[in-house]
């Protein structure tokens, strides 16, 4: 039976409370949700490693991971999209340069180039274990995702223009998501939708973050959280409540999907 629609979340600060953890409540909200013939898809910058704690713990097994570099359906890989060899080096020597840590993100490992306190807190922060160093995984395997650990905003610019080719989120205040430029959840949404050809069902789309804004624009229906950027909620269709204060049951509701 064709889906009525493709629902599509963010983990952090949508829909995960603030200690990384999915409540009860919302796991019986995307069951209901999936009775309904509505499914549900992690829209994440987070890898796949990283939401397998989600995935166990609900009905969900679709998703888009990396910022929309790897999108699988129903447990099979449908896309990937990878960064360059060449634009990996510049940027590990970059970070070197500044003694900032670099992770690199496959489909099914995270390797970093050095441990920093912006590391540490970057992965204490979504609550992530904190990954060992490999100094050539960006040589030998298919890089999709990189992640730049600095707590120093005024570093951003610097990456922003040296390397046009990629596009750079700052979800933490210790880390910038870091992907090939044109990228993002909205891309990995429209690639996922011509692949299964469901471009004529409804999407919706809940966030909160900088990497979220293309998603929302995107989606039909587009739900920012109470805690999310302003930026977004200027964006939405609908903005509900907080990820604490039952954000995702009241948007589910607001849209008769539960």
């Amino acid at each position: 039976m064709e889906p009525k629609s493709f629902v599509f979340f963010d983990l952090d600060g949508t829909l995960l409370n603030n200690e990384s953890k999915i409540e009860p409540e919302v796991v019986k909200a995307l069951e209901e949700m999936q009775l309904n013939g509505h499914i549900p898809f992690i829209a994440t910058g987070r890898s796949p490693l990283e939401i397998n704690f989600v995935l166990d713990s609900t009905s969900i097994d679709s998703f888009i991971a990396l910022n929309g570099q790897y999108i699988v359906y129903q447990g099979k890989e449908i896309h990937r999209s990878s960064i360059s060899i060449d634009t990996l080096i510049r940027l590990k020597q970059a970070t070197e340069e500044r003694n900032f840590a670099l992770s690199f993100y496959t489909s099914n490992k995270i390797r970093t180039t050095r441990q920093t306190k912006a590391l540490k807190d970057a992965y204490e922060f979504i609550r992530a274990p904190i990954p060992s160093i490999d100094h050539l995984v960006h040589l030998n395997e298919e890089i999709l995702m990189a992640l730049v650990l600095s707590a120093d905003e005024k570093e951003d610019g610097y990456f922003r223009k040296q390397f046009p080719e990629l596009s750079f989120y700052r979800n933490t205040p210790y880390s910038m998501d870091t992907i090939p430029r044109g990228n993002s959840k909205a891309t990995g949404i429209k690639e996922l939708m011509s692949k299964l050809t469901f471009e004529h069902l409804p999407t919706y789309a809940f966030g909160d973050g900088p990497n979220d804004i293309e998603m929302i624009d995107h989606v039909n229906y587009g739900v920012a959280m109470g805690n999310g950027l302003d930026i977004l909620k200027d964006k939405a269709t609908y903005v509900t409540s907080s990820n604490t204060q039952g954000g995702i049951i009241e948007g589910l509701t607001y849209f008769g999907l539960i």
